[in-house]
């Protein structure tokens, strides 16, 4: 039964901690149709319908999800708006869009979209429970929202482009994340069905300071580089390509030397691609490497691309607009070449054009240099090389050896001990106060660190445990210790750890907090270990006993 109500701060309503129902990403517009406003609401698995006419008192009219409509990760960021079909305002679509994450089986995040009908109270979706329509293919494009209330009823909307695999770790120094492009969407009416297409707004054009145009050019597997001398950093690209007998296309941007992102199409696959394996800075995560595809049919044999490449970013749209993708670059400040490439036959550059792009940060002429990067700093220790697993970002940047990834990255020692005085300074988080990231010691740990003693360090927990971990399982449940500690970021702390046979005893600025037994493990290595963010270390030495 629909319920109207009146959300009261002092009433267990959605969202509210006696809820006990998610309840969040409201989004609220104009249903000019019905005349009333209305409101779209996350509930995990599912989106809720809410109705208003005051914007003071909702109610909830309907629901849509749950069961076979329900994906791998939570439903959030919900958006829905009308949008004419191929222009036509006498046939309207509505589409309501959302973002899910945090899984694998979406490769961290994914932002999909469904078609339908909205008869006041219920939304009545095109699509059979099970079909997923990607709004942007990409692995860096979430939580998109659109805004309301444009000029001549445009539709124009956002994404943030990262991704829940890495949001905390990225290699950006001074600052974390960013939006996409502005994109106006439009509804296009497919042999597949209705299907959405969004297009850079026409006012980037804006930006374009000089033009470099190729045409009339045939490209094959042994041709000359037609983008040779071509450079950029920030720079869109128009091409419409004939595919001829090549069975792929593609342009290497960002390139220096063995660095370059890649941004193609696969004929045989009939895909627009980003390939991103050789695109520079990777190693702050296990999952950033890659290719990542969206389905795209030529136009009457032809390929028309368009992308946005900048600093950290590649935007590539296709077949006006009917595939994007969206990733994430981390290339060296000297990857400014560019090249256009034909595999397996000829294609036929019939236009090709870069236009170089202005900054749109107006507080200067021009963007700032990048920051010369600090010079080496000196990491005082005893445990010789350290070997990195699985993967992760350890570098001597700053004072001591600081470690940065999203999941666990453990520095192993070469040297094996039983017992041993184990000595550090440890340091969580970096220069940004938001820098997440917790720590561990391990020790008479296997060649790998799954099996190992964990002392673990999280501020965000403000807990320090001890752990015998057991193919890599972290069982909090069975933890040696537990100690609530609150544990600042940007604070040096001294730690030591001492084992003699079965006796464990670990002190933390002097203080000893633990003193436990346990014979699970004798002997092993010794490594450093860093979780979810950034972590250094210094002076840390292990003297056996």
């Amino acid at each position: 039964m629909a319920v109207a109500r009146r959300l009261d701060p002092g009433r267990a309503e959605p969202g509210r901690p006696r809820a006990g129902w998610t309840f969040r990403d409201p989004k609220v517009i104009r249903d000019a149709a019905h005349d009333q406003w209305l409101m779209v609401v996350s509930g995990g698995d599912h989106i809720r319908f809410f109705t208003s006419t005051d914007l003071l008192t909702w109610t909830q009219v309907s629901s849509f999800g749950y069961g076979d409509w329900a994906t791998p990760g939570v439903w959030e960021c919900p958006d829905f708006f009308p949008l004419p079909v191929d222009g036509d305002k006498d046939k309207v679509k509505w589409v309501l869009t959302l973002s899910t994450g945090a899984v694998r089986a979406t490769n961290g995040s994914a932002a999909q979209y469904f078609t339908g009908e909205w008869n006041g109270t219920g939304f009545t979706p095109d699509q059979k429970a099970g079909t997923v329509l990607r709004a942007d293919s990409g692995r860096d494009y979430y939580a998109a929202m659109s805004f309301y209330g444009l000029p001549d009823d445009r539709r124009v909307w956002l994404g943030w482009m990262s991704n829940w695999d890495y949001p905390f770790s990225a290699p950006t120094g001074g600052w974390n994340g960013q939006l996409s492009t502005p994109r106006e969407l439009t509804l296009t009416d497919t042999a597949d069905g209705v299907r959405l297409a969004q297009r850079p707004v026409p006012e980037l054009v804006t930006l374009r300071t000089s033009t470099t145009t190729r045409k009339d050019l045939a490209v094959g597997p042994d041709s000359a580089n037609p983008l040779a001398g071509v450079t950029g950093i920030a720079y869109e690209i128009e091409a419409e390509i004939p595919l001829g007998t090549a069975t792929e296309i593609g342009f290497r941007l960002r390139t220096d030397g063995d660095q370059y992102t890649t941004v193609g199409y696969d004929a045989e696959a009939q895909e627009l691609f980003v390939d991103r394996s050789a695109s520079g800075l990777s190693d702050f995560t296990q999952y950033f490497t890659g290719r990542t595809t969206a389905p795209m049919k030529t136009t009457d044999g032809r390929v028309i691309l368009r992308v946005y490449v900048d600093s950290s970013s590649v935007e590539a749209f296709g077949a006006d607009g009917q595939a994007a993708v969206t990733s994430l670059i981390f290339p060296g400040p000297d990857a400014d070449g560019m090249a256009f490439y034909a595999k397996g036959g000829t294609a036929h550059i019939d236009s090709l054009k870069v236009h170089k792009l202005d900054s749109t940060y107006r507080l200067v002429d021009r963007a700032k240099p990048l920051a010369v990067a600090p010079a080496c700093g000196e990491f005082r220790s005893d445990l010789g090389n350290l070997t990195i697993t699985p993967a992760g970002r350890w570098s001597t940047d700053s004072a001591g050896r600081t470690g940065t990834f999203d999941k666990d990255s453990n520095a192993i020692s070469a040297r094996t001990a039983a017992d041993l005085d184990l000595t550090t300074l440890v340091r969580l988080g970096g220069p940004d106060p938001d820098t997440g990231g917790a720590l561990s010691l391990l020790w008479r740990a296997s060649s790998d660190g799954t099996d190992a003693y964990c002392l673990n360090i999280d501020p965000d927990l403000r807990v320090i445990r001890l752990v015998a971990k057991v193919n890599g399982f972290f069982d909090d449940g069975a933890a040696l210790a537990r100690v609530p500690a609150l544990v600042r970021r940007g604070t040096t702390y001294p730690v030591r750890i001492l084992t003699e046979r079965d006796r464990i005893q670990v002190f933390l600025s002097g203080t000893r907090i633990i003193d436990v037994t346990d014979t699970t493990y004798a002997d092993g290595h010794i490594a450093l270990n860093v979780f979810g963010g950034r972590a250094a270390y210094q002076d840390i030495y292990a003297q056996e006993l």
